[in-house]
């Protein structure tokens, strides 16, 4: 996520190319491993124990230790262990940048030090976005006092990252009363509060999720397309929805909806968080507690 994220800042502030970054992700990749490779390799999960948390996974909003310490295979001394193996991202990417030749290290800190100020961000913050937590990150970007719209992006972000592209590259979010797009998927919940999620593309960036999540390639973002968009978006939901009931929220999901070619309008404001999925721009929508309405 960090390479991702800082790497398309320097190509946008031309210190380097989109080849050069392709070339250096793919290399940081080889330093890179996930933590269930690394416990299996080091003897400490069986590959049967590892494909359970992963599973796991898939329908729980937690990470991958955290589900390994809850089933007893691993004790929190020895996830902290597998963490520090693991290689912190920042390291490994600025490694692979400096032993290219890309930049030097004192080139890569003024860099990042630009990144900061253009963003906003405090020093505590910069060391968050180093650490390649995403739940750290997370905070940086998503700028909301609303608790339950920043628990349901943090989730949909999580989850991309888990089913989707575990390489997922964020933006800062922006707030309006209305977004205008070309394809959009939403799914709404109701009961104790409101809420609405949408995943919203320019012309078929949506594939990236459609394609990836149904195990299959589409066309285009055509009917079978959206409905794979929709069950993402409702496990998504479903996640949230889970969490908010282990609070005593209780929420039910409504059936989802596509729309092609309009605008989404909000009494109170819309959230919109930029994300990019597989190098494509895809914008996760989301509103709480106000009236919604679609215009063709």
């Amino acid at each position: 996520m960090f390479g991702h994220i800082f790497g398309r800042f320097l190509v946008e502030q031309k210190m380097i190319s989109q080849q050069t970054l392709e070339e250096v992700l793919e290399a940081q990749k080889k330093v890179r491993v996930k933590l269930g490779l690394i416990a299996v390799s080091e003897k400490l999960l069986s590959r049967e124990q590892a494909d359970r948390i992963n599973d796991r996974q898939a329908f729980e909003d937690k990470r991958f230790g955290d589900i390994a310490v809850e089933m007893g295979y691993l004790t929190e001394s020895q996830v902290s262990r597998l963490l520090q193996l693991q290689g912190n991202p920042y390291l490994t990417f600025i490694q692979a940048m400096v032993e290219k030749g890309v930049m030097s290290l004192e080139e890569i800190e003024n860099a990042m030090d630009l990144y900061r100020r253009e963003n906003g961000l405090t020093n505590t913050d910069l060391e968050a976005f180093k650490s390649g937590d995403m739940d750290r990150m997370i905070p940086l970007y998503v700028r909301t006092e609303n608790q339950l719209l920043s628990g349901l992006v943090g989730v949909a972000v999580r989850t991309i990252a888990r089913l989707i592209d575990s390489e997922i590259a964020i933006e800062p979010s922006y707030s309006s009363y209305s977004y205008e797009f070309e394809n959009i998927a939403v799914q709404g919940v109701a009961g104790d509060h409101s809420m609405m999620l949408g995943l919203a593309g320019e012309g078929n960036n949506l594939l990236t999720i459609a394609d990836i999540f149904a195990r299959e390639e589409f066309p285009s973002m055509d009917l079978y397309a959206f409905d794979a968009v929709c069950e993402f978006i409702n496990c998504i939901n479903g996640l949230y929805a889970s969490s908010l009931s282990a609070r005593g929220v209780m929420v039910d999901m409504v059936p989802p909806a596509y729309y092609k070619a309009g605008c989404l309008k909000a009494e109170d404001k819309l959230l919109i968080v930029p994300v990019y999925i597989k190098n494509r721009k895809v914008r996760i929508v989301i509103a709480a507690d106000t009236p919604i309405r679609v215009e063709a």
